[in-house]
């Protein structure tokens, strides 16, 4: 099991909810301030979007139970999966997000600020619409023509459904004959950040497999 070290735990979580809080009021206000449906939408697809999971068990040590509370209230927020035990003199924080999860932000100086939380936590992320001076390794992807998949296997159609909506894919679902109809597409060119070089070719083998026009940039 991979241990987490945090050396200033306490005031890197607080600047973590902190951070969320200010990415969820930018989201509705973005939503809420706008006249017309249309607006709305539009604003709302200008977010960015930083996705995030762990697929393996994390911990974090916590030096006291105030600390411990802090630390399980924010990756709660989040959507993690946590639970806490006693480990000698101190509460390890254990935690893991195996479906991947979410967040829309509004700047791209949220998303460094999550994009630094979210390593610090041993997640694995892609963000999406990231900066365009970003130095990390990008894949560009869309598909010009919508592709229809017949899928049979409820938990593998629901994580392909996840993966898709996380990079921003149009997807539609229906049920037949005892399977799912998922038809996807993605026509406009979408660029997706990753944090190392086999993290975008592993992203880049998927979506040249599920049949999308690809681009990686080092």
């Amino acid at each position: 099991m991979k241990i987490v070290r945090i050396i200033a735990a306490c005031s890197i979580l607080l600047i973590g909810l902190a951070t969320l809080a200010t990415a969820q009021e930018t989201s509705n206000q973005t939503v809420t301030n706008s006249g017309q449906q249309g607006k709305a939408t539009l604003a709302k697809a200008s977010l960015k979007k930083i996705g995030f999971r762990a697929l393996e068990w994390q911990a974090i040590h916590a030096g006291s139970t105030k600390e411990a509370e802090e630390i399980v209230g924010s990756l709660q927020k989040i959507g993690c999966e946590v639970t806490t035990e006693q480990h000698g003199d101190h509460l390890d924080v254990k935690y893991r997000c195996v479906e991947w999860k979410s967040l829309e932000l509004a700047t791209d100086q949220l998303i460094a600020q999550w994009s630094t939380w979210f390593a610090a936590k041993g997640m694995e992320t892609v963000v999406v619409n990231p900066p365009a001076n970003t130095k990390k390794a990008t894949v560009k992807f869309r598909m010009l023509t919508s592709k229809t998949v017949h899928l049979h296997d409820p938990a593998a159609t629901q994580k392909i459904i996840t993966t898709l909506k996380l990079v921003g894919c149009q997807v539609a679902v229906n049920d037949h004959d005892g399977h799912k109809d998922v038809t996807f597409g993605c026509p406009n060119w979408t660029t997706i950040e990753l944090p190392s070089d086999e993290n975008a070719h592993a992203w880049q083998k998927w979506l040249d497999d599920s049949g999308f026009e690809t681009q990686h940039t080092h």
